[in-house]
């Protein structure tokens, strides 16, 4: 029986709580990204499996409704659920995803993935899962200057990983946090709201309102007509609590604010930022394994798009005496896993092709 040809695809997917999003890309186009989707929640702990992969489907036929020859597949994204790719269209693919910590985790998903992408026994090595912390960290595979990363996550939720590079490959080294919104998830915009939140109750019982303007947005923002207590809102909780991240930072580092309103909400972001400092701190631990001078930081989540909040963080790790080689800011996770992906299937032709 002859072999099979396998396109020239490779297909990263980024799952978060919020959402998740999509890069297609070839080698044969220069590394060029070809199509991208996005679509709903893809945390597997929250959506659950078939949730996740109905979600990872829909943003996939998105994106490959965007490449030349796969344009009939823009009407299976409409489809709920979305069915299984009717034939292997990658050749590898990368699934980086909330809720995805350990292997039992791995183990758990993989049969759902392989259905979803036409992957069979003979298709071992084309599928990766794993925690979308790992696509942060694949940006330091293409930097020959360091031989570690460490990943912050800071979004809806939080966690940090650690990594020692092997070649085009990482080994994780070190797990911190992810435990969701109850146990954890310091520093996150859930949070930091809950921190707002608090704040105004605090303000509330003590009748004292010299922050007016975080005060009345906070309280206007988290309340309705009938029923104005932020404890009477039960549906969807922790994305309610998480939006008031936003009122902060535009109090934090916005313009035209008051300066009470100013103070107390950089003391928010200042109390909501430490305990990542505290998690990157535990991860670089006595340096024998991470040594920051040779070391990447690389950041992802929604609220490092904030610059303020990474000055602090920065500020404060340096107190510390922790300078990392370089600080990524990582806009576009899904693009760089799918560099990353192209890249190991690069060195591992050029190590097949020297020993041959």
């Amino acid at each position: 029986m002859p072999a099979r040809t396998m396109p020239e695809l490779f297909l990263c997917v980024d799952g978060g709580g919020t959402s998740v999003k999509v890069v297609i890309a070839s080698k044969l186009e220069g590394g060029q990204v070809l199509g991208r989707g996005a679509a709903g929640p893809c945390n597997v702990k929250t959506v659950g499996p078939m949730g996740a992969i109905t979600a990872i489907l829909q943003a996939t036929y998105k994106a490959l409704a965007q490449v030349d020859g796969f344009a009939g597949y823009e009407e299976q994204a409409n489809a709920l659920p979305p069915p299984p790719l009717d034939r292997p269209v990658f050749k590898k693919v990368w699934l980086g995803l909330a809720g995805v910590l350990h292997q039992a985790d791995i183990d758990d998903f993989t049969p759902f993935a392989q259905e979803a992408f036409h992957f069979g026994a003979e298709d071992q090595g084309a599928l990766r899962i794993t925690n979308d912390g790992h696509l942060l960290a694949s940006s330091c595979t293409l930097m020959p200057e360091i031989d570690s990363t460490i990943v912050l996550i800071a979004g809806t939720g939080t966690v940090g990983l650690a990594f020692k590079k092997r070649g085009v490959e990482l080994d994780l080294v070190g797990v911190s946090g992810g435990w969701g919104y109850i146990l954890g998830d310091e520093g996150s915009a859930y949070s930091i709201g809950r921190l707002a939140i608090r704040f105004v109750l605090e303000d509330d019982d003590r009748r004292k309102s010299l922050a007016s303007s975080l005060v009345d947005k906070t309280y206007s923002d988290h309340s309705t007509s009938t029923a104005r207590s932020f404890t009477a809102a039960e549906a969807n909780r922790k994305v309610w609590i998480a939006e008031a991240a936003r009122v902060v930072f535009a109090h934090a580092f916005g313009d035209g604010i008051d300066e009470p309103s100013r103070i107390a909400a950089l003391a928010i972001v200042a109390d909501g930022v430490q305990p990542l400092v505290k998690l990157a701190a535990g991860l670089v631990g006595d340096r024998s394994v991470i040594s920051p001078s040779r070391s990447s930081l690389s950041l992802g989540g929604g609220l490092w798009k904030v610059p303020g909040y990474c000055e602090l963080l920065k500020r404060s790790l340096k107190e510390l005496g922790i300078v990392f080689a370089e600080i990524v800011v990582v806009g576009d996770a899904p693009e760089e896993g799918a560099r990353a992906l192209m890249a190991e299937e690069l060195a591992a032709k050029g190590m097949n092709g020297h020993h041959v």
